[in-house]
C-alpha cells in the first residue's frame, strides 16, 4: 500500500513556508516509498532542514490526529526550526483533535476561527498480552501524558489554568469551540469566517470518541453521503467500462470469425 500523504507544502518563497496538515497524521519512512514520486515523513524533514532564508513557517491544521510518533517527530523538527530564529505560526483551520491538538502548542502563535474545534483526550493504545504487558503500556501512556502532552498544553495555557485542570479535561475527552479553547489556551480567534470541513479519511477513527459535537457529526454525515454517491458513480462507470470492453471484444471476435470464413471459402 502506498504511503499516505497527510501534508502539503505551499507558497515556498524566500521568507515563508506554508504547511498544510490535513487529514489523519500517518507514519512512513523511506522504505514505504514505491517510487520517487511518493511522499514520506523523511521528505517532510528534508524540507524543514533546508529552509534557507525562510523567516516564517505557517502550519495549517485540519486533522483528527493519528500517529503519536509522527507527531512527536514534527514537534521536534519545528522546535529546531524555532531554535534557528524562525517564527512558527499555527492555524486551526477546522479540527485539531488528539495529536493534532498538542501539535500547534509548539508554535510561537496559535490562531483559530469561530468555527474551529479543538479536542483533547488521554493518550490511547491497543495492547494484547498478560497483566505485565498491559501495565507496561499503562506506564508508557502515563509517561507520555505527563512528560510530553501536559508540558505542551501548559506552555500555551492561560494564567490560572492548572495541570490538574488540563488532566481533568484529558480524562473527560473535551471538545472545545473557539470561545472555550481561547479561554483555556493562548489562542487568538480570527475575525475571518472559515467553513468547518471534514478532514477524516476513515470515519472509524472516531469510533473511540464519545463526545463528538453535533456540528462535526452533521458534516461527517453529509461528507459520507457525498463520498457514497461518488463511489456509486465510480462503480457504475467501472461496470459500464467492463461491459463496453466485452461488447468491443465480442465485435472483434465476430469480425475475425467472418474474416476466417471468407478465407475458407
Amino acid at each position: 500500500m502506498r504511503n499516505k500523504k497527510f501534508y502539503e507544502f505551499k507558497n515556498v518563497g524566500n521568507e515563508s513556508l506554508d504547511i498544510m496538515v490535513y487529514g489523519e497524521i500517518v507514519s512512513g519512512g523511506q522504505d514505504s516509498k514505491w517510487d520517487s514520486t511518493d511522499v514520506c515523513f523523511q521528505d517532510f524533514k528534508d524540507t524543514l532542514d533546508n529552509l534557507g532564508n525562510t523567516k516564517t513557517v505557517n502550519l495549517y491544521i485540519n486533522s483528527v490526529g493519528g500517529s503519536v510518533i509522527t507527531t512527536q517527530g514534527i514537534i521536534a523538527m519545528l522546535q529546531r526550526v524555532k531554535d534557528k530564529g524562525v517564527v512558527v505560526n499555527s492555524y486551526i483551520d477546522g479540527l485539531g483533535a488528539s495529536c493534532a491538538s498538542f501539535l500547534p502548542m509548539i508554535s510561537d502563535n496559535i490562531y483559530a476561527y469561530n468555527s474551529s474545534i479543538l479536542m483533547i483526550h488521554k493518550p490511547m493504545n491497543i495492547v494484547m498480552g498478560n497483566a505485565d504487558d498491559m501495565q507496561s503500556q499503562i506506564d508508557i501512556l502515563n509517561k507520555f501524558e505527563d512528560s510530553v502532552m501536559l508540558p505542551l498544553y501548559m506552555s500555551k495555557a492561560k494564567d490560572g489554568v492548572t495541570d490538574e485542570q488540563i488532566k481533568d479535561m484529558l480524562s473527560k475527552e473535551t471538545w472545545m469551540d473557539a470561545t472555550e479553547m481561547s479561554n483555556i489556551f493562548d489562542i487568538t480567534i480570527l475575525e475571518d469566517d472559515k467553513d468547518l470541513t471534514a478532514c477524516i479519511n476513515d470515519e472509524s477513527i472516531l469510533d473511540n470518541y464519545k463526545n463528538i459535537p453535533k456540528s462535526l457529526k452533521d458534516i461527517l454525515m453529509k461528507e459520507s453521503k457525498v463520498i457514497e454517491k461518488v463511489k456509486d458513480k465510480a462503480e457504475e462507470e467501472r461496470l459500464k467500462q467492463i461491459q463496453d470492453n466485452k461488447d468491443k471484444e465480442k465485435q472483434e471476435l465476430e469480425l475475425l470469425k467472418a474474416k476466417l470464413l471468407l478465407e475458407l471459402e
